[in-house]
């Protein structure tokens, strides 16, 4: 059988004031946002363990971790085993939270079941090498899954850093496709001018969607689009949307 399924990844941008801005508004509309939108999965960073009431999302999986690793699943879907693991290696504020990935199991309305991660690496580009780290520990601890694998989040990789171009190899080498780059829809998610919150002529591809087929079941990536919600953005980063298929 076949399914498709709508992905979204976002950083909520849940920093402190003044380093954000705006924060109680903006997840206010980003409540609304997807009380408006079917996604069966959304995949968030920067959602930190005190805003699981204010909030408001029935479907809302945030596990409790010590020092919060701000990562957190909601959507259509049920959502199943859901644990964080935190990353060893961290640089400069980003050591405040404990950095990490969720991982998490899923059935698609159709019965497959795939594995879901949700992740957020260092921030900086000064901080490459603690980014290449970190998905050193990433893959390694995904070496052994069998399960076909969606792979979200904030990835902070910068395109013109050398480093990071080869952690994206390292992804790739891995098996995982990025599904933006893959339907050539490889838009910036945190820019300027279309996102007041983003300083003046900045442009980067933080966030990004990963597939990696298993389990004798195809992941293909259907469309891609970086969501601009309107008439406020709700995070310095606009969402990325993502249509799945599964396939036998």
């Amino acid at each position: 059988m076949a399914a498709e399924l709508d992905l979204l990844t976002v950083n909520l941008w849940g920093l402190p004031w003044p380093v954000a801005r705006e924060r109680r508004a903006r997840k206010l509309r980003f409540a609304e946002h997807l009380a408006r939108q079917a996604y069966d999965l959304v995949g968030i960073q920067e959602l930190w363990w005190p805003w699981r009431r204010s909030l408001r999302l029935g479907s809302l999986v945030l596990p409790r971790t010590r020092r919060d690793s701000g990562l957190a699943l909601a959507g259509r879907l049920p959502v199943r085993e859901a644990r964080v693991q935190h990353f060893r290696a961290g640089r400069g504020l980003d050591r405040l939270k404990r950095k990490g990935f969720l991982r998490a199991s899923v059935e698609t309305p159709s019965g497959e079941r795939l594995a879901v991660c949700v992740v957020h690496l260092q921030a900086a580009r000064r901080h490459a090498a603690a980014r290449a780290r970190q998905l050193d520990e990433l893959l390694e601890r995904l070496a052994g899954e069998r399960e076909p694998l969606v792979l979200m989040g904030d990835f902070n990789l910068h395109d013109e850093c050398p480093e990071d171009g080869r952690s994206a190899a390292s992804l790739r080498s891995a098996g995982f496709a990025d599904a933006a780059l893959a339907l050539a829809r490889a838009e910036p998610t945190w820019h300027a001018p279309s996102n007041p919150y983003v300083p003046r002529r900045r442009a980067q591809r933080f966030d990004r969607v990963y597939l990696r087929d298993g389990g004798g079941l195809r992941l293909r990536p259907l469309a891609a689009e970086v969501v601009r919600v309107a008439p406020r953005p709700v995070s310095d980063h606009h969402p990325l949307r993502v249509r799945v298929g599964v396939s036998g």
